[in-house]
C-alpha cells in the first residue's frame, strides 16, 4: 500500500510544490501512467476535480467523480482502485494533521467540526466555485515558492483561512441541515476531543480519561457529544478505533497482536472480542477479506 504524506511528496518525481506541512499537485498527466492501487493518505486532502472524469473507493463504497466535484477527507483515509479519463485533472492540497490542528485555531468551530465529523464528503461546485480554487492554488504556489519574509506564514494561513469559509459554505449550502453557527462550551470540548482522537501520536483513552483530559465530568462529556454529534463519546472512540484496526490489518507486515498492543489493547484475545463486536468479524477474518 502507498501512503501519501509530506516526506512520500518529497521523495516523488511529481511536480508538487511543498513545504514542510503543505502540498499542492495539478497535473495528473505523469500519475495516469503510474500503477497505483490503494493509497494511504496520512493527512487532511482537498481536490477539485477541473477536467474529465474518475471512479475512486474510499472505505469500500465508490464514487463516479466528475468536474466540479469536491472531494474532502481527513487523515487514515485509503484511496483504491482508482481510475480516470485520459483528459482528467484536478487541483490537489495535502495538509499534515499538525499544521491542520494549527489552523483550525483560525477558524471558526462549525468549519472545524466538519471537517473532523467526517471520514470523507464529497460535494460539487459551479464554475464561479472551480474559478475561485484556481485562483486559491495560484496563491497557495506563489507564496510555497518565494522567498521566506516575516509574514509569509501569517499569509499562508489566512489564505487557508478563507479558503475554509469558502469551502465550508460549499458545504453548508448543500447539507440539509444548517450547522450549528455560534461558539460554546460544549463545541470547544468537542472540538479539542476529536483533534485528539484523530493525533495518530496520542494513545487512545476511555471516556473517563478523556473527561478528565477536559477537567468536566463523564456524563457531561457524552451529552456534549450526543448533542452535537448524535453519538456517544463511547461510540465515537470505537468508530475511531475500528477504523485504525481496519486500516492497520491490512498492513501485512504488523502481526495482530502487535496491531492489538499499538492500539492499546491488553491483550490480542481482548482486541478480537472487541473488533467482532463492533464489525461482526474477527481481525484475522477481515484481514483475509472475509468481510460480512
Amino acid at each position: 500500500m502507498e501512503k501519501l504524506d509530506i516526506q512520500a511528496i518529497v521523495d516523488s518525481k511529481l511536480n508538487f510544490h511543498f513545504n514542510e506541512h503543505i502540498a499542492i499537485f495539478n497535473d495528473f498527466e505523469k500519475v495516469r501512467n503510474l500503477n497505483i492501487s490503494d493509497v494511504l493518505v496520512e493527512g487532511f486532502l482537498f481536490a477539485v476535480v477541473t477536467n474529465g472524469q474518475a471512479q475512486i473507493s474510499i472505505e469500500d463504497k465508490t464514487f463516479q467523480l466528475k468536474k466540479g466535484d469536491v472531494i474532502t477527507c481527513k487523515p487514515r483515509n485509503i484511496f483504491e482502485r482508482s481510475m480516470m479519463s485520459m483528459d482528467f485533472n484536478a487541483l490537489l492540497l495535502f495538509i499534515s494533521p499538525e499544521y491542520l490542528a494549527q489552523l483550525s485555531q483560525m477558524v471558526r468551530m462549525e468549519w472545524t467540526y466538519s471537517m473532523f465529523s467526517s471520514s470523507y464528503r464529497i460535494l460539487h461546485a459551479d464554475e464561479m466555485a472551480i474559478n475561485r480554487y484556481h485562483l486559491f492554488f495560484e496563491l497557495l504556489q506563489n507564496h510555497l515558492s518565494s522567498p521566506d519574509t516575516p509574514h509569509k506564514d501569517l499569509s499562508l494561513r489566512l489564505l487557508f483561512a478563507s479558503m475554509a469559509y469558502d469551502l465550508h459554505d460549499l458545504q453548508k449550502f448543500q447539507d440539509e441541515e444548517l450547522l450549528r453557527q455560534t461558539y460554546s462550551s460544549g463545541e470547544n470540548i468537542l472540538r479539542q476531543f476529536m483533534q485528539h482522537l484523530h493525533d495518530p501520536s496520542q494513545p487512545y483513552l476511555n471516556v473517563n480519561e478523556y473527561a478528565s483530559l477536559f477537567s468536566i465530568t463523564p456524563k457531561y462529556f457524552s451529552s456534549v457529544c450526543k448533542r452535537l454529534t448524535g453519538k456517544t463519546a463511547n461510540q465515537l472512540i470505537s468508530d475511531e478505533i475500528v477504523r485504525s484496526a481496519q486500516i492497520t490489518l491490512r498492513d501485512s507486515s504488523k502481526s495482530i497482536k502487535q496491531i492489538a498492543a499499538l492500539l492499546g489493547f491488553k491483550n490480542q484475545s481482548h482486541f478480537g472480542r472487541f473488533f467482532r463486536q463492533q464489525t461482526g468479524v474477527s481481525p484475522q477474518q477481515y484481514r483475509e477479506g472475509k468481510v460480512l
